[in-house]
């Protein structure tokens, strides 16, 4: 189960929707991107809880390029809201889980030059609550490892269909529900990707699986 802070920045507990099968999500500051990236891993992990999610922000959305899921704009946070994505001090109704974004700086980083989905990377390279500096290496890394990783999908997509790696998989998702640890998850990607003992087939279905969580169109380029 998807373990988020409590309100007031209490230890991680497990998420119980108040409205059952229902997860609403508030996004304060939609006109940067990690929020509401944290808003879409949210909801894409509460999906695989059977969990409805909705997310509403007061502006319009903005970041379809980083495949966020379409938001609600709405004045103000509903009622009951489960979990509010806002800096520490902005105010976000009263939510039951309440996820605080280290700044990044700059906010909206340059992404001339490379992929929208490079940011998307480069973000969940970092513990949400850390702040750090987005700097065009950083961002020209995280293009290169998205091409390098569309290349495996293409070569794995050659071969046969194989089941998943119950390990690597259980491993990555694990890390997501702990409180949304994407550096551990994307550490369990990268031992995936590594391990010479699976079929080819085994590793494209896990990226495959996987990436419904992270965003990537990791198989973008499978086919061409």
């Amino acid at each position: 189960m998807l373990a988020l802070p409590g309100s007031g920045n209490t230890p991680a507990t497990p998420v119980r929707p108040a409205r059952p099968g229902e997860l609403r999500i508030w996004v304060a500051s939609p006109e940067q991107p990690r929020p509401c990236l944290l808003a879409d891993l949210v909801s894409r992990v509460a999906e695989r809880h059977h969990l409805r999610a909705s997310v509403s922000q007061p502006a319009p959305p903005r970041w379809d390029t980083l495949n966020v899921h379409p938001a609600e704009e709405s004045a103000s946070p509903p009622e009951p809201l489960d979990v509010a994505v806002a800096a520490a001090g902005e105010p976000a109704g009263s939510p039951a889980h309440r996820i605080e974004p280290g700044e990044v700086r700059p906010p909206v980083p340059y992404l001339a030059g490379v992929d929208p989905l490079a940011l998307r990377l480069a973000l969940l390279q970092h513990p949400y609550r850390t702040g750090f500096t987005l700097g065009r290496d950083d961002l020209a890394a995280a293009d290169t490892l998205l091409t390098h990783w569309r290349g495996l999908m293409q070569h794995w997509a050659l071969s046969p269909s194989r089941p998943m790696c119950a390990e690597h998989v259980s491993d990555f998702l694990g890390a997501l529900d702990d409180d949304l640890d994407t550096p551990s998850a994307l550490t369990a990607l990268r031992e995936l990707a590594a391990d010479e003992e699976l079929a080819d087939g085994s590793r494209f279905e896990a990226f495959a699986y996987l990436d419904r969580f992270l965003g990537l169109d990791l198989a973008r380029d499978v086919g061409r």
